[in-house]
């Protein structure tokens, strides 16, 4: 099991750049084995955003072996090739360390520059399009969404994950073409951490549509780590992600500090 920290980039503290750029080197410092980004353009009601690439550029730079990675990037949103682009030079600066995160976004990711896109179409041919431009081939493609004519970019082997709400098919349309899946499952109170069984369906549904059977499982909680982590372990998930409930931006450092849970 590997342990991460998951934070967004946005709001009066969280939407400095140099916080974030910060709480990584501290969290690789502490023994954490990621550090991920929300990766939102707006935020309703939240007008400080940092940009997550940007950000995640400077945390490449300032460490040496924490994985990193946006969670999850909205290709119709971002564009599969500037994705593909994005992606292939943080991959080259971080020495490997990058995990490219892909879903379909939420309205808010479209709606305010009116932009009408299937958002689940546009995933799922982005997710193609996105593997086939760091391929190294020469990429010819007409779809539903995006069309893309004779564009070369250099091999770059970069692992992606997908996301988005689970039981809903739409994660899995990917599946195929990822190394990973990050499901995120909702109850009337907002998140839900998945039990070590819903875990283990999360992993039979992506190996039945296509992923790998050694493929990532990661789960996303925020308050706190499920307990049971060798239960969680036998169900597949290979990432527990997190932010610790942190209230702010000073209880997060001490958390960040106190590093990964140990004797698990």
């Amino acid at each position: 099991m590997r342990f991460a920290i998951y934070v967004p980039s946005f709001g009066s503290s969280l939407g400095d750049p140099s916080v974030l750029v910060s709480l990584a080197v501290a969290a690789e410092e502490a023994g954490w084995d990621g550090f991920f980004l929300w990766d939102h353009v707006v935020v309703p009601d939240e007008p400080v955003v940092a940009d997550v690439w940007v950000t995640l550029g400077a945390v490449a730079a300032r460490t040496s072996s924490i994985t990193l990675g946006p969670l999850v990037t909205s290709l119709g949103r971002r564009r599969p090739w500037k994705v593909a682009l994005e992606a292939s030079t943080l991959q080259r600066l971080s020495g490997g360390r990058l995990v490219l995160g892909v879903g379909a976004g939420v309205p808010q990711d479209y709606s305010p520059f009116g932009e009408r896109v299937s958002r689940a179409v546009a995933m799922s041919e982005g997710v193609e399009l996105v593997r086939a431009l760091l391929s190294g081939e020469p990429v010819e493609h007409r779809g539903e969404v995006f069309a893309v004519s004779g564009v070369r970019f250099a091999p770059v082997e970069v692992p992606i994950w997908v996301g988005g709400v689970w039981p809903r098919e739409v994660p899995f349309r990917a599946a195929a073409l990822a190394s990973g899946v990050v499901p995120a499952t909702f109850g009337p109170g907002g998140l839900v951490v998945l039990s070590p069984a819903d875990a283990a369906r999360v992993k039979a549904d992506f190996v039945a549509s296509g992923g790998p059977a050694g493929g990532e499982v990661a789960l996303w909680g925020g308050a706190s780590l499920p307990e049971g982590v060798r239960e969680y372990e036998e169900a597949g998930v290979t990432w527990l992600l997190t932010d610790g409930g942190a209230r702010d931006v000073e209880e997060l450092r001490a958390f960040v500090a106190a590093g990964p849970p140990s004797g698990v």
